[in-house]
């Protein structure tokens, strides 16, 4: 079952690159309760364990990006196994290069030995930045604010401003241990004058978490 908080990304290992997604999971994950999965493969010896584990990743998440540049093999896996699926995603494209990189890339596209995007993919719609702040606002705005988890994060968001900051803090635990419980929310609020039993019952209403009572209780993600 998917799980609606999980977004997978799948890049280069390139800095150039990578840095911006280390830098978009840090952001997002601070500013929103959704779960960044950024797929690392160095630390995999086994490929049968890699394929399965990328593809387990990829079918756990409610969405993917894939930064399609350069047709990358790794990515070009990755986006090949949530076309089968199926699983949603989206593609993006980084197109800043220097100067002299760009001329090289000319001369082998005109002898057809580079393309700039995975051939399979050349047609479909795509983000394509040059800077950070343009790839995080487009990948908000047109693709993360859409995801039903969103949704329900932006209307609590409307509805309960005041709870916001301290929601973030709460999905930050969650995301470190898979839970949180009672008094450490109970921390969280001290000294605010939010009631803690409104303030989880607002976060179980919206459906954002899921408030688990007796052994093995605690504050998780919800199910679905």
């Amino acid at each position: 079952m998917a799980k609606n908080y999980q977004i997978f990304i799948g890049c280069p290992f390139l800095t150039a690159i990578r840095k911006n997604y280390d830098k978009l999971k840090s952001e997002i994950e601070r500013e929103t309760p959704l779960h960044i999965v950024l797929a690392d493969t160095t630390a995999v010896s086994s490929t049968d364990y890699l394929l399965e584990h990328i593809t387990n990743l990829i079918r756990e998440s409610a969405g993917c990006i894939f930064d399609v540049t350069g047709g990358n093999p790794n990515v070009s896996l990755e986006v090949g196994i949530a076309h089968a699926l199926p699983a949603e995603f989206l593609l993006t494209f980084y197109t800043r290069k220097p100067r002299a990189q760009r001329y090289t890339e000319k001369l082998l596209e005109r002898e057809g030995e580079s393309r700039p995007i995975i051939s399979d993919l050349q047609g479909r719609n795509r983000i394509e930045y040059k800077t950070y702040p343009a790839l995080k606002r487009q990948v908000s705005s047109r693709y993360l604010t859409n995801l039903p988890y969103m949704r329900r994060w932006n209307d609590f968001r409307r509805r309960h401003s005041s709870y916001v900051q301290y929601a973030l803090q709460l999905f930050h635990e969650i995301r470190a241990s898979g839970r949180t419980l009672r008094p450490r929310v109970v921390a969280i609020l001290d000294g605010t004058g939010i009631d803690p039993n409104n303030f989880l019952k607002a976060l179980s209403d919206a459906k954002l978490v899921t408030v688990k009572r007796g052994r093995g209780g605690g504050i998780y993600y919800p199910p679905k």
